[in-house]
């Protein structure tokens, strides 16, 4: 008996032919365009490629949860805060606060 060989297809990846793909874009393009976590993120999740700065926040919301340490939540509620247009010192007092014992 002769298998045929395995060819893994969905909507957002194929590895039929020479070379996989993600969104349609080949891997060595998106090596050669340096997406990184973000814009490979964007390709599988999104299906398609999204700005730049879009990719940065992927990238910085992955780089704050993905510590486990015991002033995350601050970090993340520091963030949060700034981003809703708080003052400083407000956003780094709501961080701050957050941190227990």
């Amino acid at each position: 008996l002769v298998r045929k060989p395995a060819a893994f297809i969905s909507s957002i990846s194929d590895d039929r032919g020479e070379e996989l793909t993600y969104g349609g874009m080949p891997i060595s393009e998106v090596f050669e365009k340096d997406l990184g976590i973000g814009g490979v993120l964007s390709l599988l999740w999104f299906r398609r490629q999204l700005p730049p700065y879009v990719s940065k926040f992927i990238e910085m919301i992955l780089m704050v949860t993905a510590d486990h340490g015991p002033a995350v939540s601050g970090a993340h509620n520091t963030i949060v805060a700034a981003r809703a247009g708080k003052d400083l010192v407000s956003s780094l007092a709501s961080g701050l606060l957050t941190i227990g014992p």
